[in-house]
């Protein structure tokens, strides 16, 4: 029998930082993990766990798009509450991107949410939701 992938042995902190090592093997420079403080979790991430520079090369003419990244590590779906503060911060700081991870899976009114959001806003910025 397969044992499934899970990311439920990580703490906050650990998925946290397991996802600011994959986005930096991804290739973004200038990846600022906002973690803060020395506790468990930060309230002063300003609505993103990492910040990063996505840097492209088009047509001969450098491209960089800041993307901000907020990591949800729930054994079960993420709510709509636990997306509003990076939503309303991307709002007001305008990345390129935001990006939600989660350790599992958005529930079902969350993305219902975030399609709401982006009809409703028609935001700036482009969201996309990285699941287990």
């Amino acid at each position: 029998m397969t044992k499934k992938f899970s990311f439920d042995h990580l703490s906050d902190t650990e998925f946290e930082e397991y996802c600011f090592e994959l986005i930096r093997e991804l290739g973004f420079k200038n990846v600022d993990w906002r973690k803060g403080t020395g506790k468990s979790t930060s309230p002063s991430d300003n609505g993103r766990d990492i910040e990063a520079e996505k840097i492209i090369e088009e047509y001969g003419e450098t491209i960089v798009e800041k993307w901000f990244f907020e990591c949800k590590n729930h054994k079960a779906g993420v709510s709509p509450t636990k997306i509003q503060n990076a939503l309303n911060w991307a709002n007001a700081e305008r990345p390129n991107k935001l990006v939600i991870i989660c350790s599992n899976f958005l529930s079902n009114p969350c993305k219902e949410y975030i399609k709401k959001y982006i009809e409703e806003n028609r935001p700036f910025f482009k969201i996309s939701m990285w699941e287990l």
